[in-house]
């Protein structure tokens, strides 16, 4: 599949700047308008409606305990393709410059379109992940508190599941993946927390990439972004057609 085809979207987790200045950074590169959404209240969302009628959001994010609560803030950008990396960038730039910064508790995570995805890709995908998920961990230098915790490796009972039964389906990887037939899985969902997340396949129409650890350079944005996508554009199988949620 042609890499510039393949939709994605990048989520980025701060601390230091409110969610307010998060997201009037955004605005000051996309354009368009802010809006303080408010609920659901745990999130606080705010949101940017760019020039283009696209959303991102900026949530507060639980998982980063060792900051106050108002400075806790999770950029969620709306569907991208390969020629937004260099906005992107230039949105990373502009958060870093309102105060942004990230501690050793962030990270990025990288969804990308399930729908190009069939059965046998995702099969294949999670093979050749859980074979080199050591180098990419080193690689990468996953931080080792991310690793226990939020970015787990693959499940060996899964990978053993999915090499004796051979899924045709992806009603039958569900089945595999969560130990059950799983058709109302729900965002907050254990298994979500892997390095390669095939719960999101089922949840949101995506696959979640969740090994990087948090970073506002926006040199590494780009890099992080053409890794995901040149390592998966093989496995891709058919045209991209719209996503099933837009995050």
């Amino acid at each position: 599949m042609d890499l510039k085809k393949i939709k994605f979207g990048i989520e980025l987790e701060t601390v230091k700047a409110t969610r307010e200045k998060v997201a009037q950074a955004i605005q000051s590169v996309v354009g368009g308008t802010v809006a303080h959404i408010g609920t659901p209240y745990n999130f606080d969302p705010w949101e940017v409606t760019d020039a283009g009628g696209r959303k991102w959001k900026v949530v507060a994010d639980g998982s980063l305990t060792r900051v106050d609560t108002k400075y806790r803030a999770k950029v969620v950008s709306p569907i991208l393709v390969y020629e937004d990396i260099p906005q992107l960038q230039e949105v990373v730039r502009a958060v870093w410059n309102a105060g942004g910064r990230v501690n050793n508790q962030c990270a990025v995570h990288v969804h990308l379109d399930a729908s190009i995805f069939d059965t046998k890709a995702l099969v294949n995908l999670a093979k050749i992940v859980n074979k080199q998920e050591d180098l990419i961990v080193k690689a990468l230098d996953v931080n080792p508190q991310r690793l226990e915790r939020f970015t787990k490796k693959a499940s060996e009972e899964f990978i053993r599941k999915i090499e004796k039964r051979k899924p045709k389906t992806k009603d039958e990887l569900n089945k595999l993946w969560y130990g059950y037939q799983n058709h109302s899985p729900v965002h907050h969902d254990h298994t979500r927390y892997r390095g390669l997340n095939l719960h999101n396949v089922w949840y949101r129409g995506t696959i979640e990439i969740r090994y990087f650890n948090g970073t506002l350079h926006a040199g590494r944005i780009k890099i992080i972004c053409n890794f995901v996508l040149r390592s998966v554009q093989r496995q891709s199988t058919t045209e991209p057609q719209v996503v099933g949620k837009e995050r």
